[in-house]
């Protein structure tokens, strides 16, 4: 069988355009977000998540999460994706409640994070965030976080992300 080297040439250009980009996100621990519902779109470095503080943003892995807590539906989570984005809220001992259809954290009014739908039913307010857990926000008022499932355990966040480029 005979090589066509231009034909080889082309495939072999194709596949260092489609690795490169792929080997230099893995090599520099670089994560991608697509959806700004959730953070600022772009691209973000990730780090151990050491020391959490207020407006971090981290992701955790959905199926440890779901695994962890059976009693939590997950009627609102629409994308198969294992990884979700987030930004920290609140830390152990912080008091969230309702006011109206907004959120409060220690007296101070969240009103991009509406309560809507049905989702108010599902988490007890006023709540104290638990030791060993933090609760997670969103940019978007509908986007799906702590006020749909509660606080997320410390032990499932994977990493602590800072932005490299966001848009």
């Amino acid at each position: 069988m005979r090589v066509d080297r231009k034909s080889a040439r082309k495939v072999a250009l194709l596949a260092v355009c489609v690795m490169s980009p792929v080997a230099v996100f893995s090599v520099m621990d670089l994560r991608i977000n697509l959806t700004a519902s959730h953070v600022p779109a772009g691209i973000w470095m990730a780090h151990p998540p050491d020391e959490l503080e207020v407006g971090d943003v981290i992701d955790y892995d959905k199926d440890e999460f779901y695994a962890a807590r059976p009693e939590v539906s997950e009627d609102r989570m629409i994308f198969a994706v294992p990884v979700v984005i987030k930004r920290v809220g609140a830390l152990p001992g912080a008091v969230v409640a309702r006011s109206g259809d907004a959120l409060t954290i220690d007296g101070t009014l969240y009103s991009e994070s509406r309560i809507g739908d049905e989702s108010w039913r599902k988490v007890d307010y006023p709540l104290v965030v638990p030791d060993g857990c933090v609760w997670l926000m969103a940019n978007s008022a509908t986007a799906y976080d702590s006020r749909y499932h509660g606080p997320v355990p410390v032990n499932l966040i994977r990493e602590k992300l800072t932005p490299v480029l966001v848009w």
